[in-house]
């Protein structure tokens, strides 16, 4: 099985009784069974995966399954939730990690195309789910998107001048762009290099928000987070 990055690193000694089991075992059989989980949920989707499927990807019987998840839907949300807080600490990592808003900016759109350039099976769990239907999935996505848009809102705001709130709403379009164009990009057979679609990109959003003036903001946008009327 191939290595997935950061299970093992955001799994770590979680629940410490299992039975007489050492911790340092069984959370590896947990990130074990949660790889096997998510690869079988990405190739399959939710409705068509069984826990059978999982537990033979795992190379453990499906009893073992459930002592850690009480049913598919659980151990679903469960792989679903681990994968969006990667995703969100990829892209704030990126983000962060790079100096002035140009490069903040390049470093989140990079983000979305090496996630959708590495077939990251936890991006197609995300945005390609099967199951958003569930309210609770649909939760969890509109979460990650909620999350990565005050990130990038943040630099929004500091580069047009405009308040949080309405940086938001760009950051959200922005992050949508980003998204549609790496997809597209994958879809089309990679027809260009990455770093090129990626500058290309970035000349897009860059000049979209240098047209956006630093005027003086409507007062309803200073208490405008859309994302935290989601419930």
């Amino acid at each position: 099985m191939d290595e997935v990055p950061f299970f093992s690193q955001i799994l770590k000694e979680q629940d410490p009784e299992f039975g007489g089991v050492p911790v340092a075992l069984e959370s590896s059989r947990r990130t074990q069974i949660m790889v096997a989980g998510l690869e079988v949920f990405t190739e399959k989707g939710f409705h068509l995966a069984s826990m059978d499927d999982i537990a033979k990807q795992a190379g453990v019987s499906k009893p073992i399954l459930y002592q850690h998840f009480s049913s598919k839907q659980d151990f679903y949300l469960g792989v679903l939730d681990e994968r969006v807080d990667v995703i969100v600490q990829q892209i704030s990592d990126a983000i962060n990690g790079a100096v002035g808003n140009r490069n903040r900016l390049e470093a989140a759109i990079a983000c979305y195309f090496k996630l959708v350039d590495d077939a990251d099976h936890g991006f197609r769990l995300i945005f390609e789910s099967d199951f958003t239907m569930n309210h609770e999935v649909r939760a969890r996505v509109e979460d990650v998107v909620a999350q990565v848009s005050r990130v990038v809102g943040n630099e929004v705001a500091n580069q047009t001048g405009k308040s949080l709130g309405e940086a938001n709403i760009l950051a959200g379009g922005l992050c949508g762009m980003a998204q549609a164009a790496a997809w597209r990009w994958l879809r089309l057979g990679r027809p260009i290099a990455m770093e090129v679609a990626i500058r290309q990109t970035l000349d897009l959003a860059w000049n979209g928000l240098s047209a956006v003036s630093a005027a003086e903001s409507s007062p309803e946008a200073d208490i405008l987070h859309l994302e935290d009327r989601i419930s």
